[in-house]
């Protein structure tokens, strides 16, 4: 099974450039800072497929080292219900409460499989997710996750005794930086209630320790919601003669789920909320960014690309040089590579244009006198062009005159 302490050290991995709880040093200079650390899934709502005793109340017999001492599930009765949102509260090893699938008995059998589904309302970067069983661990089950709120479900990991036969995974597959693995541990049936399944999205990937340049990771730990799909109950072999009783003992059942996570900030927040009148967090940004997950620079500030803070850079966004004639720019690469600056304003006011409303529009000159740019309103009939020089006179054709070429020359 993998171990806690190896989840810890994948833990450091992925937060070792978020540990800053200031975005700012006392100087001033921008640091890499992230929201704090938390269990991700306490106290939200868990969507299952299937619950036991909701329509009317179901006996199943839990098994033990002491023969099978059969319950009822009643979702009526507070005492004997267990709904999903039982995963996610808060409890103790001793007294601890659980959601519960119907049993075997009731048609919880491979391959009908039961869906649990937790939303995180946002993009969240996961450490590591947690499962403690009051059931049997399943012989065979899934991770899924999306990365965006519209996204399509994506394998995170298999856990399977036949991980061939149920998923088409090969146990043996090399190890990628963005794809789902199969593996045996934490499937054996013992024990037969409290067994723990940990898995973190970082163990034993390639570039694990080089988490904070490998973009493809760091797409990888995103997630938006959680899914555990719960595919093969484990039994002794015994379900296909046992009889009814022996159906009734074979069923999911989980305490516990954690999802240990960083509300999703890119290095550019300390802290998500929900703002007034909505539903869903958002990053508190700083560096000059902006979006729910500080994912872009703010409109003025698109003077080099975005990126995600790292411990030696935090990746703030800079101001784009517009000459206070814009407020809103786009970072045009090309002029990046030509100048250092990559800034392009976008809506110059006041007759101006250029990459930093530098310059007046065509058609305008600047009035030196009070220092705007005025249009040169050169005559279409009299002008060579619709330009005029910096003094504000236009090019006339022959026969025409005047500082707009208003007038025929002829009729000096």
């Amino acid at each position: 099974m993998l171990s806690f302490a190896f989840i810890a050290l994948c833990f450091v991995s992925l937060t070792h450039v978020s540990n800053a709880r200031n975005c700012y040093d006392e100087q001033g200079n921008a640091l890499s800072c992230s929201p704090p650390f938390m269990n991700a899934a306490f106290g939200r709502s868990v969507e299952a497929t299937n619950t036991c005793g909701q329509t009317t109340p179901t006996e199943y017999c839990p098994l033990s080292g002491w023969g099978r001492n059969c319950q009822t599930c009643d979702s009526q009765s507070p005492r004997s219900s267990h709904p999903p949102r039982l995963m996610t509260d808060f409890n103790s090893f001793s007294g601890a409460t659980w959601w519960q699938s119907d049993t075997m008995l009731d048609g919880i059998r491979y391959p009908v499989v039961v869906n649990l589904t937790l939303n995180l309302d946002k993009a969240y970067d996961v450490s590591y997710i947690r499962l403690r069983f009051q059931s049997p661990r399943p012989e065979s089950f899934a991770i899924y996750k999306k990365t965006t709120q519209n996204g399509n479900w994506i394998p995170f990991q298999f856990f399977s005794g036949s991980c061939q036969s149920t998923y088409g995974k090969d146990d043996s597959a090399a190890v990628t930086d963005d794809q789902a693995v199969c593996t045996a541990d934490s499937t054996d049936i013992s024990p037969l209630t409290g067994g723990s399944v940990a898995f973190s999205p970082l163990a034993r990937m390639p570039s694990m320790f080089n988490f904070e340049n490998s973009p493809v990771l760091q797409e990888w730990v995103t997630a938006t919601a959680i899914r555990i799909t719960l595919t093969r109950i484990n039994t002794f072999g015994d379900e296909d003669f046992g009889g009814a009783q022996v159906l009734k003992s074979y069923y999911y059942a989980i305490s516990d789920l954690q999802i240990g996570a960083r509300c999703k900030c890119n290095g550019h927040g300390k802290e998500c909320y929900t703002p007034q009148g909505q539903t869903s967090e958002v990053c508190r940004c700083v560096h000059n960014t902006d979006g729910v997950d500080c994912g872009k620079c703010l409109p003025l500030y698109n003077d080099r690309p975005w990126g995600r803070a790292t411990q030696t850079d935090a990746k703030q966004c800079q101001r784009c040089e517009c000459n206070n004639k814009a407020d809103r720019c786009y970072f045009d690469q090309d002029l990046y590579q030509r100048t250092g600056r990559g800034g392009h304003c976008i809506d110059c006011r006041d007759n101006t244009d250029g990459p930093h409303c530098e310059r007046c529009k065509d058609k305008h000159f600047l009035e030196s006198a009070v220092g705007r740019c005025t249009p040169c309103e050169c005559n279409p009939a009299g002008s060579e062009t619709q330009q005029c020089d910096t003094n504000g006179r236009c090019q006339c054709k022959p026969g025409f005159a005047g500082n707009k070429c208003g007038r025929s020359s002829a009729s000096r």
